[in-house]
């Protein structure tokens, strides 16, 4: 693995992407699965097959909701970081970009009010 900078992590459009999908799925969703599955996972493989399940999770909710989803050009960046920096440190990006309250106008957030 490379020298760690955590702003190439935490700053990736890929991670601000699924992070937003995963707050989405969870705030809105009460999709808690998979924030505990994520939780969980140690290696590039069981990465890939928790992301598998979330994105096909999400594209029921984000169907029936008609919410933006995460973008192939994200997925790809997220499985660069995981090469590079390994899976705790991504995993670690997207659980907390899905628990921080978004900044962005019309997110969940400012949709239930601030909750």
């Amino acid at each position: 693995m490379s020298e760690v900078k955590l702003s190439d992590i935490f700053l990736s459009g890929g991670i601000k992407d699924f992070g937003s999908a995963l707050r989405k799925a969870v705030r809105e969703g009460e999709d808690y699965a998979s924030l505990v599955e994520l939780e969980y996972v140690e290696t590039p493989e069981e990465f890939a097959e928790t992301l598998k399940k979330f994105l096909r999770r999400y594209e029921s909710y984000a169907k029936r909701y008609e919410r933006k989803r995460p973008e192939e050009k994200s997925l790809d960046e997220v499985v660069n970081l995981i090469d590079k920096y390994g899976v705790r440190l991504v995993r670690a990006a997207l659980i907390a970009h899905a628990l921080v309250k978004s900044s962005k106008l019309g997110d969940v957030e400012e949709i239930e009010g601030g909750k």
